[in-house]
């Protein structure tokens, strides 16, 4: 089990319940999702926050960052859906070298796992249910469903049904609004291919 000490008290118990996931899914605005960031994407993400990390909490969340990785490939697997904004991906975070290796890398894990969807939101879209920002949803074995918000006035754990189920219909057009998995593998190949 990861290291309680490595987490904000704040985000421990969303990464507890993570771990033991029967499914996730989220839309992610502004970087790849973290569960599927190569090590050279994640120290990048680090490195430029402002204000700045030190080195060694650098190398901590970096390895907080892989080490919950681990859930995609726990048996039983967990449904993982992700619907990601392009310009995400053309975000070259650390570098083109840093963003093709992820690309390459996103393409890798939804060709080999088929428990994982990746959907792009294409930029170029007359309506976008997603303009208030990131979310991210699971669902638990015992049947309960769960919303995580992140933003720039901290963490928030969403667990009131009425808000957790707005956002499952939420998530749900986002899908329907998104390229399918197929359009997205050729975007995303095209993408890396440019680098």
């Amino acid at each position: 089990m990861m290291e309680e000490e490595k987490y904000s008290p704040k985000f421990l118990n969303w990464v507890r319940t993570v771990v033991d996931a029967v499914s996730i899914n989220a839309y992610e605005t502004m970087v790849v999702p973290g569960m599927l960031q190569t090590p050279a994407y994640a120290r990048a993400l680090y490195e430029v926050r402002v204000p700045a990390y030190e080195p060694e909490e650098i190398d901590r969340y970096v390895e907080v960052r892989l080490e919950l990785q681990a859930v995609l490939d726990r048996k039983p697997r967990p449904t993982v859906s992700y619907v990601v904004e392009e310009a995400a991906l053309q975000r070259p975070i650390g570098g083109d070298a840093v963003l093709k290796e992820q690309l390459a890398h996103l393409l890798e894990s939804v060709r080999t796992r088929n428990h994982l969807t990746v959907q792009v939101m294409p930029t170029h879209r007359p309506v976008h249910a997603g303009l208030h920002g990131a979310l991210q949803l699971l669902s638990t074995a015992k049947g309960r469903n769960l919303g995580f918000a992140e933003g720039q006035g901290g963490d928030t754990l969403i667990s009131k049904p009425e808000e957790v189920n707005r956002l499952i219909d939420l998530f749900g057009v986002l899908r329907a609004q998104a390229l399918s998995p197929w359009e997205s593998a050729a975007l995303i190949e095209r993408m890396a291919a440019k680098l």
